[in-house]
């Protein structure tokens, strides 16, 4: 009999006799798992082996994404980040282009261009500073550069300017190797004769907010030639590409497109008689002078005026001077000196920057030769008619007085220009009618005559600066006073006084149309831009007696007290000529003298006008000084104290 283990079942009848295998199982069930037991090892790592395929999966999609964003940058992106890599070691620079020359009409330079070297600054250390700052006389550390100003984060700072050439080769070997120093090459303006200085302007460095398009190394006109013809002057800018260093020190650079030069611009000036207009009007000084110490007044230190001296042939103005003048250079030369040019800017009492040549002043009696124009033309006198030249004459209460105090006879036209008689006028102005109640048609004729001959609106010489003048009618007269024309505007415009403006150039055109019998060729400063020649407006002003008013201006020399210094005796060309002296608020000691002329008579070459401002008489101060132009300009000699000694005698204003 076979014992049974203790437990053991009976195995049921017909069953397998077959033993049967246990199957063992390391699991428990969940009913016998103990709290805080260790899991078994198979289920770990089935845990382990799900999250670690999550891990790679999530490793996996980003390696991909990755790869994918790579490859996106490296070919889909390359061209662009390429471009963004180069901008920041690579900048686009202007190229400022070289400024057109001014030349006079014989080729002298009056405006040109010259490179200037500056020692420019990107901060950091300086090795052996101290010797380079001795070498160049300079004193202290070198300034870093001010971001804040435009200038200085495109060039660095400024150490030095100027660097004269003899020194530049050992600069250049005292900075090799040193990144943050370089010198700039920079264009300079230079006005190597300061001939004409009103005329040809200055230039400055361009102010991008009132020079739109310019760069802050571009040079822009202020003044003159150098601003009227800046379109043709300036050129066009070029670009260069440049690859800097983190400083945004250059390291190599290449031309992208070059910079177009400006065109220069050739003038009519001819430098001789430029030069020769400046010194006389300059010598004006002694007879301005003479006449302050004939009249017991304190002396003049410096001359105010204007010369203008055309060719009545062609209309050229060869010389147009104006005084007091100044240096161009000191607005051109950098560092700019602060000093001397508030000196210029700022002189309120000389105004050297005033071209008085194109400025508008009253012209006094050259106006005369309008009027007397006007009087023939129009059938109110003829050339053989006679007017009193009285003291004095009186219209509507109000008494208008002649230069002279006392009766200088009956005078026709002629001697009406010769000898400046206002009284002369006035009566045959006063003959006409409607002329002593207000606006008529002999002042209608005058004021239309007027602007046919040019007054009243710029000539168009060629400088921006240039005036209208005022040629003052009824319209105007209502418009600025509220009511119509009254007799005495007409005795005041009749003698280029009152209301009536005109510049010199404006006087000069007049003399010229009278030197040419009409024939008006327009005054001009500019003969050429680059390769265009400039051609001048010619007219014909219609007229019938234009023998008789030359006849007039030539008796001023030859039957008249001015003999003296222009006469057949006094001078070996024959001249014609005019005076005026303008009224002003400082008293009749300070008038504006006031001489227009030509000759020689029967073959016009040369016509002038000319302006003392507060120079006192014109017989005694503009004549003399027409003399000494006329007699430099043809050679003619001239005694010394001629002129002086005459000045002092003679009576006629």
């Amino acid at each position: 009999m076979t014992r049974r283990p203790p437990g053991a079942s009976r195995r049921p009848q017909g069953a397998s006799t077959r033993p049967r295998r246990r199957e063992l199982s390391l699991r428990r069930p969940a009913s016998e798992v103990v709290p805080g037991e260790r899991k078994p090892e198979s289920e770990v790592d089935a845990g382990l082996s799900a999250r670690m395929r999550l891990i790679l999966a999530v490793m996996l999609t980003a390696l991909v994404i990755f790869t994918g964003r790579l490859m996106y940058l490296q070919f889909a992106m390359a061209e662009a980040y390429q471009a963004r890599s180069e901008q920041n070691f690579t900048q686009e620079r202007r190229i400022a282009p070289l400024r057109g020359r001014i030349l006079a009409r014989d080729g002298t330079v009056l405006a040109d261009n010259r490179v200037a070297y500056d020692l420019m600054y990107w901060g950091g250390e300086i090795d052996g500073w101290e010797r380079l700052a001795a070498f160049l006389g300079l004193e202290g550390e070198p300034r870093e550069p001010d971001s804040g100003r435009l200038e200085e984060r495109l060039n660095g700072a400024t150490i030095a300017w100027n660097i004269p050439d003899h020194l530049v080769p050992a600069v250049e070997e005292r900075i090799a190797g040193q990144a943050n120093l370089y010198l700039r090459e920079r264009i300079e303006r230079t006005y190597p004769t300061n001939l004409a200085a009103q005329v040809v302007g200055y230039t400055s460095q361009a102010d991008p907010e009132r020079n739109p398009g310019y760069g802050v190394d571009d040079l822009a006109g202020v003044a003159g030639v150098e601003a009227t013809w800046e379109s043709v002057l300036f050129g066009a800018p070029g670009m260069r590409r440049v690859w800097v260093d983190h400083r945004g020190a250059s390291l190599r650079s290449e031309v992208v497109e070059p910079a177009t030069p400006g065109q220069d611009v050739v003038l009519t000036l001819d430098p001789v008689v430029q030069r020769l207009a400046e010194d006389v009007l300059a010598g004006a000084l002694t007879y301005v002078n003479l006449e302050r110490d004939r009249n017991g007044l304190p002396r003049e230190e410096v001359i105010h005026g204007a010369l203008v001296a055309i060719d009545p042939r062609s209309g050229e103005i060869l010389a147009m001077a104006s005084s007091p003048s100044y240096d161009q250079n000191v607005f051109a030369k950098r560092p700019i000196d602060p000093t001397a040019v508030a000196g210029i800017l700022l002189d309120g009492t000389h105004r050297p920057l005033q071209n008085r040549a194109v400025e508008a002043f009253a012209p006094a009696s050259t106006f005369k030769m309008v009027t007397s124009m006007a009087l023939l033309e129009g059938g109110w006198i003829s050339p053989n008619t006679r007017f009193q030249c009285t003291p004095r004459f009186t219209l509507g209460g109000i008494t208008f007085h002649n230069w002279a105090t006392y009766d200088r006879g009956s005078y026709t036209v002629r001697d009406a220009i010769a000898d400046s008689c206002n009284t002369f006028f006035w009566h045959a102005v006063a003959a006409t009618p409607n002329a002593t109640s207000g606006w008529g048609p002999f002042i209608a004729q005058e004021v239309e005559l007027a602007r046919a001959l040019g007054f009243g609106e710029p000539i168009g010489v060629g400088v921006r600066e240039e005036k209208a003048g005022r040629i003052p009618d009824d319209a105007w007269v209502r418009e600025q006073y509220g009511h119509g024309w009254l007799p005495g505007f007409s005795m005041n415009t009749v003698i280029g006084q009152g209301d009536v403006l005109a510049t010199p150039v404006q006087v000069a055109q007049l003399i010229q149309t009278l030197a040419m019998d009409g024939t008006r060729v327009a005054p001009h400063l500019v003969r050429r831009l680059g390769d265009e020649v400039f051609v001048p407006e010619t007219e014909h002003v219609d007229g019938r007696f234009w023998g008789v008013l030359q006849e007039g201006m030539r008796m001023m020399f030859t039957d008249y007290p001015s003999q003296r210094y222009l006469g057949p005796r006094a001078f070996p060309v024959a001249v014609a000529g005019k005076t005026g002296t303008g009224q002003t608020s400082r008293g009749a000691d300070f008038n504006h003298a006031w001489f227009m002329g030509y000759g020689p008579i029967d073959d016009p070459e040369i016509a002038i006008a000319l302006l003392i401002e507060y120079g006192g008489s014109s017989t005694q101060v503009a004549i003399p000084v027409a003399r000494d132009f006329f007699a430099g300009f043809w050679g003619a000699p001239v005694e010394t104290g001629v002129l002086a000694s005459a000045a002092r005698t003679a009576g006629a204003p």
